[in-house]
């Protein structure tokens, strides 16, 4: 069973995602001038104007409203996607998690062809991680940046949110934790960051917030998150605490974490964690606040400082009566000092083809965003973005 299940029974935040309006893909030389101002600065690898595609390459599923922006590849798709939350593996695609028709999960890697347009080539991996019947997958696959180990969860349907995290490497399960509530999450060198109710380990509901466990003991060498009598390794356990529910947690470039939680009175809270106040063997950090929004939302990617621009959070809220998907926003940073600090308020980067359309919103290994969603004629659509 798949994580929408217990969002619904538990939160009821996601509404099922929008088919874009039909449209027809064209490629061209020209430059992506969509629109208005909007969130006008940012970091990105960047492009020069011949690197740009027309803007009829994605206008099926969004337009860019900022001018300092353009998209240089568009890559499609036929996996069923569903509600699963893409993030970026280390075979250098996107990546997510699903559950097959026995009941195993499936892992399944997505590999952009050479240039800047075509078909995504999917490598699949089935693991039997044994989710009791009733619990749900969790929607994410993260590859940590250690140990070779791609990080899933599933969890009992609420109000029961006990779970657990299972750890995989060479096909097989490697490590596996209880933990209470699940939700979300990305890693940094030496280190898993998790939104949630409780730290690795620890099955009882907690406070909701953003937890922490680091890499413990060498690869081979009885690798693990928990530091089993080892004074040199911490116990999992909670950064931060804000917000009633759980929400999205991202990581950038240069180690910064961020993440965003919704509170009860139906505003949600975003985050920022400088890479020095989150690493490995860090203690608890209140963080950085860099917006408050009405709702909730799923996807949100961060793109790290670069070459004297700032860097930016791109997230897609919900509505808060509705719970439908509105058009990401962006918000532009800085890490000086050990801290993370807004630029400014979040402002439109780009404007759904489609309203209520769910976005899957990821930073690659080049510091590029990658915007996909559901085509109209079927499949999914993948488009990168960068600064001009």
């Amino acid at each position: 069973m798949r994580w929408d299940g217990w969002i619904r029974q538990g939160r009821a935040r996601l509404a099922a995602a929008a088919l874009c309006a039909a449209a027809a893909l064209a490629l061209g030389c020209g430059d992506d001038t969509d629109g208005s101002a909007g969130a006008t600065s940012g970091g990105s690898g960047g492009a020069d104007g011949a690197g740009c595609l027309d803007a009829r390459s994605h206008d099926a599923l969004f337009s860019l409203v900022d001018p300092a922006w353009c998209a240089v590849a568009v890559y499609r798709t036929d996996e069923e996607l569903g509600f699963a939350s893409v993030t970026w593996g280390r075979h250098g695609g996107p990546m997510l998690a699903r559950t097959d028709a026995e009941g195993a999960v499936e892992i399944v890697r997505l590999t952009p062809p050479d240039g800047a347009d075509g078909a995504l080539a999917a490598a699949r991996t089935t693991v039997d991680v044994g989710i009791p019947d009733g619990a749900f997958l969790g929607g994410q696959a993260v590859d940590l940046p250690f140990f070779g180990w791609t990080a899933i969860s599933w969890t009992r349907a609420f109000p029961d949110t006990r779970g657990e995290l299972v750890l995989i490497e060479d096909r097989a399960v490697a490590k596996r934790y209880e933990v209470n509530g699940f939700f979300a999450a990305a890693a940094v060198e030496g280190r898993l960051l998790h939104t949630g109710l409780s730290p690795l380990g620890d099955p009882a509901a907690g406070p909701n917030g953003l937890y922490a466990a680091d890499r413990c003991g060498a690869a081979g060498q009885d690798a693990r998150l928990v530091p089993e009598g080892d004074a040199s390794c911490a116990e999992p356990a909670a950064v931060g605490a804000w917000g009633d529910s759980s929400g999205p947690v991202a990581a950038d470039l240069r180690g910064n974490v961020f993440a965003v939680l919704p509170s009860a009175d139906g505003t949600q809270q975003a985050r920022g964690f400088a890479a020095s106040a989150i690493a490995r063997g860090a203690g608890p950090a209140e963080g950085d606040v860099l917006f408050s929004l009405p709702g909730s939302g799923m996807s949100l990617a961060a793109l790290a400082p670069e070459q004297g621009a700032p860097g930016l959070l791109v997230f897609q809220p919900s509505d808060p009566a509705t719970y439908e998907a509105l058009a990401p926003v962006a918000v532009a940073f800085s890490d000086d000092g050990g801290r993370v600090r807004a630029d400014g308020s979040p402002a439109p980067l780009l404007e759904l083809a489609t309203a209520g359309t769910s976005l899957s919103l990821l930073a690659d290994e080049a510091n590029r965003l990658w915007i996909g969603g559901p085509l109209p004629s079927g499949g999914f659509l993948f488009a990168v973005a960068v600064r001009r």
